[in-house]
């Protein structure tokens, strides 16, 4: 009091004051304290201002700024960055540098997959410093339809250890609680994409700024996944025409010369010569019934949708892909998949790839194990075996294997392909790890349908 009566000597003061009004509301003033005379009599005039609510309009003002500037970096990191996962990660930091004590998980997804998966994650709940994050979301299930199959954003509160129904962090009843929840879809012209999805701990709810925010980067995020689908798809008929051109220019004229060349030499051939000649002339029609075969598969892979995908038993697929008179060791495991009638296409391929470079008397074996929400096939053979160099590359479209040995080089490019169009993969090691001479093993994942009464 003595200091503030000293100041007052030298004319007003100004300070704040926070006090508590009726309801227990918080109040904030700006006090100006101005030394007057009345009369013979010193005074002081108090001017006291409510200042709430223009500090509030400042916060908002403050607010409204940091959330523009965040969208603004969003924007741009959908627009120049050329990966999306990178651009999902710029998303995901801005994000956690706004929120605090929040956990954000950011999902993607395919058409019909019927699962979400996590591409990335920051932050972590004062209640749970160690980041638990389920790697799939359920998009068939509630509450995720509502984001994943209605395009609409979910906006809500854990209050109840009993009524929470929501994943995405490791056991949401570990919370402390109000945990503000928000699951905002990735959506471009109505088709979702995945979903960001935010926990924070201690906050009531996203105000509808941070709701408009988080949907306006939803929809941003969307349209940048689109985008890129819609350059790898450019991409992709651009690559198909150059392999149509490809084959035609030497997988189709080969299979021609040869016929054309055989034909000519039957012509003086005596019966041994004719024989020889006759069989080379079958394995070139042969060939040219494989490309046929691959290039129709081809189209029919560009011209399908995820949509057909659906539950279908693996044992019969695998059973009419070996070859008439061909053994291959084949146990029935009764597993179900998600994939289409393209689906023999990648044994069709794999089968005819281990008997063509496997020679005489090659054995080939097929294993099927499963695994949680996998179903993994193993083709392994006991022929040359495939160098490490080649390993890398044996998935493009023109590798051929080996200078020697003849190869369509399309047959596991359309493996590769489907593999991926089921939201599977497929990859290839040695059969016995470390010796390469001892055969191949082709491994493929699918996903696996449960449940549905197939086998």
């Amino acid at each position: 009091m003595k200091i503030m009566l000293s100041q007052l000597e030298r004319g007003p003061i100004k300070f704040g004051w926070i006090y508590t009004a009726a309801g227990g509301i918080e109040r904030k003033t700006e006090v100006i304290l101005t030394p007057i005379k009345i009369g013979e009599r010193n005074r002081i005039m108090a001017i006291i201002t409510d200042i709430t609510p223009l500090i509030d309009a400042q916060k908002k003002v403050a607010s409204q700024y940091r959330l523009l500037q965040m969208t603004n970096t969003v924007i741009l990191a959908m627009h120049t960055e050329e990966k999306i996962e990178d651009a999902l990660a710029v998303a995901a930091d801005e994000l956690h540098a706004l929120f605090e004590n929040t956990l954000i998980a950011i999902y993607t997804t395919r058409p019909y997959a019927g699962k979400a998966h996590l591409a990335v994650s920051r932050g972590s709940l004062p209640c749970c410093p160690v980041r638990r994050v389920h790697i799939c979301l359920p998009t068939t299930k509630e509450p995720y339809t509502t984001a994943y199959k209605r395009g609409e954003p979910i906006f809500c509160e854990i209050r109840d250890k009993e009524a929470s129904g929501i994943i995405g962090i490791g056991e949401v009843t570990d919370l402390n609680f109000p945990t503000a929840v928000g699951i905002i879809p990735l959506i471009s012209d109505e088709t979702v994409h995945g979903s960001i999805n935010l926990f924070s701990q201690g906050k009531e709810g996203f105000d509808s700024d941070e709701q408009s925010l988080l949907i306006s980067i939803g929809r941003e995020i969307g349209g940048a996944i689109r985008s890129g689908m819609m350059r790898d798809e450019l991409k992709t008929a651009n690559d198909l025409a150059h392999l149509f051109l490809d084959i035609l220019v030497h997988d189709v004229n080969n299979a021609h010369m040869i016929i054309g060349g055989g034909l000519e030499l039957l012509k003086d051939a005596d019966d041994e010569e004719r024989e020889r000649y006759i069989g080379i002339i079958r394995s070139a029609l042969d060939t040219a019934a494989e490309i046929h075969r691959n290039v129709m598969m081809i189209r029919s892979i560009r011209e399908g949708g995820d949509e057909s995908q659906r539950p279908i038993p693996l044992d019969p697929v695998i059973q009419r892909a070996i070859p008439v008179g061909v053994d291959i060791r084949f146990t029935p495991s009764g597993a179900v998949v998600y994939a289409d009638e393209l689906l023999s296409g990648i044994f069709l391929n794999l089968f005819s790839n281990a008997m063509k470079y496997g020679g005489a008397g090659s054995m080939i074996g097929v294993s099927v194990r499963e695994e949680e929400d996998e179903v993994i096939v193993t083709i392994e053979d006991n022929g040359p075996g495939i160098s490490d160099a080649e390993k890398e590359q044996l998935f493009t479209r023109n590798l051929r294997i080996g200078s020697k040995k003849k190869g369509l080089g399309i047959g596991l490019y359309i493996c590769m392909t489907l593999a991926e169009r089921y939201g599977g993969s497929i990859r290839v090691t040695d059969r016995i790890a470390g010796r390469q001479e001892e055969g191949s093993a082709f491994i493929l994942t699918l996903r696996r349908a449960r449940d549905t009464g197939l086998t």
